[in-house]
């Protein structure tokens, strides 16, 4: 699973886990499957304080996995950042443990980056577990992009919001960023921009770093040639308020920091908008807890965001 102690992998693998052991077991298993894994490969299974037993049962069930244990559970960036700065391979690669690699997957990423040079950092297509395509690789966000989403209007011309138009997702594509549920970063590419942003407890940790990543010189590609199932939301599913507020925090601070005071300003009027509809919206079903929510939301547009928010 590992390489020789001491020497440097080709590949280091960083899955972060909080309490979701079934899932990264799986996750494990299709790594280690025949023809995929080779000895240049390590994984690192990093565990954000889990309550599960999630350490102890994979380190019982993969001998020589490497295991980082947090005291504390430090959200997707600071997680990954811990695997991250441990990894010895000359590509690091977050992968979630809601994911399955399929077989082939980690060697066509691999040989990709070997023959482009010019790349920083590459992902595969994503797969739903039915087989059928979830869309990765995508333009950066802009205000435009979220006003869409927010009040999806892009359903006039499009069901997934994240599928883009007449594009053929078998074909390779030099994209703005791709999905943190399966990124592969050079080396080269990490040093210069360093790991994830720790403001980013969770959500839009991927594009901040695939933007500091493409201005930093580096192109980002999308690798249809290799695919990993990623099964959405897995890992998020038991903590839909934290998640809700996480996402709303992380919009804001991205745009004030790479956008600049009158994006984030806009950012806060389209979130303080959105949480209004749905405030009046559980009014009128008589939710009172929703009620409560969303007003706390509507404040939560206009909280004071922690870290540099400036943009350079």
């Amino acid at each position: 699973m590992t390489a020789t102690p001491g020497a440097a992998a080709e590949l280091s693998l960083i899955i972060l886990t909080h309490n979701t052991l079934e899932l990264t077991r799986e996750c494990i298993r299709s790594i280690l499957a025949p023809g995929e894994a080779t000895p240049s490969v390590e994984v690192i299974v990093v565990d954000n304080a889990s309550t599960d037993g999630t350490a102890e049962a994979l380190e019982a069930e993969f001998p020589g996995l490497r295991v980082i244990r947090n005291a504390s559970n430090f959200g997707f960036s600071g997680g990954n950042n811990a695997g991250l700065a441990a990894a010895r391979g000359r590509y690091r690669m977050l992968l979630n443990s809601d994911t399955l690699v399929q077989r082939g997957a980690l060697r066509e990423l691999v040989a990709f980056m070997e023959a482009h040079p010019e790349a920083g950092a590459c992902g595969p297509m994503l797969l739903n577990e039915d087989g059928t395509l979830q869309p990765s690789g995508r333009d950066l966000p802009s205000l435009w992009s979220l006003f869409v989403g927010m009040t999806k209007l892009y359903r006039l011309w499009k069901q997934d919001f994240y599928q883009q138009v007449g594009r053929d997702y078998s074909q390779t594509a030099r994209v703005g960023e791709v999905s943190g549920a399966a990124l592969l970063v050079r080396d080269a590419a990490y040093l210069r921009v360093g790991g994830l942003d720790p403001n980013l407890f969770a959500y839009y940790e991927d594009v901040d770093w695939c933007k500091r990543i493409g201005e930093a010189g580096f192109a980002i590609y999308y690798v249809p040639a290799a695919r990993v199932v990623h099964r959405w939301r897995g890992t998020s599913r038991a903590v839909s308020r934290l998640a809700y507020r996480a996402g709303q925090d992380s919009q804001r601070y991205y745009f004030a920091k790479h956008h600049g005071p009158a994006a984030h300003a806009a950012v806060q009027a389209l979130l303080a908008g959105k949480e209004a509809v749905l405030w009046a919206i559980a009014a009128w079903r008589d939710d009172a807890d929703s009620r409560a929510w969303h007003r706390e939301m509507f404040g939560n547009a206009y909280r004071p965001l922690a870290g540099p928010q400036v943009a350079r």
